[in-house]
C-alpha cells in the first residue's frame, strides 16, 4: 500500500532535514565528507582504513548469508547528502556512497531508502517530520560499473525491522519457505554505520531479481519476474508495470493467458483446472502451509480495500520459469509469528455468502480472500495442502526444531541488537525473543486445527 508521490507539499517537508539528523543519530554539527573526485574521506574518517579485497564481488552469496558472525557496513558520503536523502526519502532517489565491509573496500555503490506504507511513508507525521529512528535501505553494487558484484549480488537490502523487536522473523519464516521447496530470499543480519554512526542491526535480505532467478532457475534463467500481479490481474499495462527483469523487451503474452483464462472459467473448479496448467498445485499446497504456519498478516491472502470496490493484495513474486508457466515466490514477511485478535476477515478458505463486505484491517479495510478466485479455486480441494501442513509440523515447523532455530539466531545476533542505539518498537530485544519461543506452541496448535477443518 504505498501513498502517492507528491502528496504532501513541498513545504511539508522542508523540516525532515534537520529533523532527520538527529532522529536518525546523525550530528548536524559534524562534518564527515567524501570526496567524491579523490574517493578520500574529508571529515576524519580516511577510507583507507577499509582494506582493498579483490574477493568480495567474486564470492558466493552463501557465504554472506550463512556467516557465523555479524557482519559490517560502513558508508560514506557528503553530511549535505545524507540529509537531502533523508529528506526525500519517500522518493527513493538514489545517491553516491562508498561502502566497505567488514573492514574490506567494497567501493562505490548506490544508496537509496525503501520501504511500503508501514516502513516508509507512515515514517512521517502529517507534517512531514520524520517519525521511525530509521529506515530500511537498499545498496546496488552495479549502478556506477556494470560488472561489478558483492558476493555475486547486483543489490542487497537492509532492512530495519521496524515491526520485529526480534529482528528475527524474516529469516524464519523465509527458512521455513526453502525448507518447503519454495523459492524464497536468503536473510541474515549486518551492523549499517553511516559517516562512522551507528544504526545498530538490520535484517540484511537477498534481492528478488534476476540474480535470484537465475540462481533458482538455472535452466531457464532470463525468464519474465513480475512484482505483485496477481493471477486475476489482466490490464496489458498493469502486466507490463510488474515486470522486473526484461522491462524494455519482455514478452508478457504468457501472463495475459494466464489471467485471461482465469477469467473465462467457469467456476472455482474450472480454475483449479487453469491453475494446473500454468502453475503447479503441489507448490501452491506448500506455499500456503507456511504462509498459515507463520500467520502472514501482509501477504497473499490480505486484500486490501477502501470501499470494497476493489482490493489488491502484495508482497509477493510470481516468475515466468517457462512458457507460459509461473512460480509463487514471497516477499516482506516482517509482519509474521504473531497472533492478531482484532482481525475479524474470514479464512481464505472460505467463502462468505456477501464479497462486497468489509474488514478493518491495519489502518484500513481487507475483503475477504476466499472472494478471490485463486484462493475460490484451491479451496475446492484442500488434501494437497493439509499433507503440506503435516509435513511442516512434523519437520520444519516441529517445536524442538523452532527452538533451536531461535535460541541459535538469539546467539548469534543478541550483543549487536542489545547494543544497537535506535529504540525498539514494543518492547526490549529479550523479551522479543520470549515472545517468539511463546508463540510457536501457539501457532502450532492454530496449525494442527486446520487439519480437521471442514472446507
Amino acid at each position: 500500500m504505498r501513498v502517492p508521490q507528491g502528496s504532501r507539499s513541498a513545504s511539508c517537508w522542508a523540516p525532515i532535514a534537520v529533523a532527520a539528523l538527529f532522529l536518525l543519530g546523525c550530528d548536524p554539527g559534524s562534518s564527515v565528507s567524501l570526496d567524491s573526485a579523490s574517493g578520500a574521506n574529508s571529515g576524519g574518517v580516511p577510507l583507507d582504513a577499509c582494506e582493498a579485497d579483490s574477493t568480495l564481488g567474486e564470492r558466493d552469496a552463501g557465504e554472506l548469508f550463512d556467516t557465523d558472525h555479524v557482519p559490517s557496513f560502513d558508508l560514506y558520503l557528503p553530511e549535505e547528502k545524507w540529509s537531502a536523502l533523508q529528506q526525500h526519502a519517500v522518493d527513493e532517489q538514489w545517491e553516491e556512497a562508498d561502502a566497505c565491509f567488514d573492514g574490506k573496500l567494497i567501493g562505490r555503490v548506490a544508496l537509496r531508502f525503501k520501504g511500503s506504507y508501514g516502513t516508509l511513508f507512515n515514517c512521517f507525521d502529517d507534517t512531514g517530520q520524520l517519525v521511525c529512528p530509521r529506515l530500511s535501505m537498499k545498496l546496488k553494487f552495479s549502478e556506477y560499473a556494470e560488472d561489478s558484484r558483492f558476493f555475486g549480488l547486483k543489490r542487497l537490502n537492509l532492512h530495519a525491522n521496524r515491526y520485529d523487536d526480534s529482528r528475527m522473523k524474516e529469516r524464519l519464516a523465509y527458512d521455513l519457505y526453502r525448507s518447503m521447496g519454495i523459492p524464497a530470499p536468503r536473510a541474515s543480519w549486518a551492523s549499517v554505520r553511516v559517516n562512522g554512526r551507528s544504526y545498530g542491526l538490520y535484517g540484511m535480505v537477498e534481492e528478488v531479481d534476476g540474480h535470484f532467478t537465475a540462481d533458482r532457475w538455472p535452466e531457464h534463467p532470463d525468464g519474465n519476474l513480475y512484482k505483485e500481479l496477481w493471477p486475476t490481474d489482466s490490464d496489458p499495462s498493469e502486466i507490463s508495470a510488474a515486470l522486473r527483469t526484461n522491462e524494455d523487451d519482455g514478452d508478457i503474452s504468457g501472463f495475459q493467458a494466464f489471467s485471461e483464462s482465469i477469467s473465462a472459467a467457469q467456476g472455482a473448479e474450472e480454475v483449479r483446472d487453469v491453475l494446473g496448467k500454468h502453475t503447479d498445485l503441489e507448490h501452491w499446497a506448500r506455499y500456503m502451509a507456511v504462509d498459515e504456519a507463520i500467520l502472514s498478516y501482509d501477504g497473499v491472502t490480505y486484500f486490501y480495500t477502501d470501499d470494497g470496490s476493489w482490493s489488491r493484495n502484495h508482497n509477493y513474486y510470481f516468475y515466468e520459469d517457462a512458457p507460459g508457466h509461473f512460480t509463487l515466490t514471497p516477499w516482506d514477511v516482517e509482519s509474521t509469528f504473531w497472533i492478531n485478535p482484532d482481525h475479524a476477515a474470514p479464512h481464505w478458505t472460505e467463502l462468505p455468502e456477501d464479497c462486497t463486505a468489509t474488514y478493518p484491517y491495519w489502518e484500513g479495510f481487507a475483503t475477504a480472500p476466499g472472494c478471490n478466485p485463486v484462493f475460490a479455486a484451491l479451496a475446492t480441494d484442500l488434501g494437497p495442502w493439509r499433507a503440506a501442513i503435516r509435513e511442516l509440523l512434523d519437520g520444519p515447523f516441529a517445536l524442538d526444531a523452532m527452538t533451536e532455530a531461535i535460541d541459535q539466531h538469539a546467539a548469534l545476533i543478541e550483543e549487536a541488537a542489545q547494543s544497537s542505539d535506535t529504540p525498539t518498537m514494543y518492547g526490549s530485544f529479550a523479551s522479543a525473543v520470549a515472545n517468539l519461543h511463546s508463540t510457536v506452541p501457539a501457532l502450532r496448535s492454530r496449525l494442527e486445527a486446520q487439519l480437521d477443518r471442514e472446507p
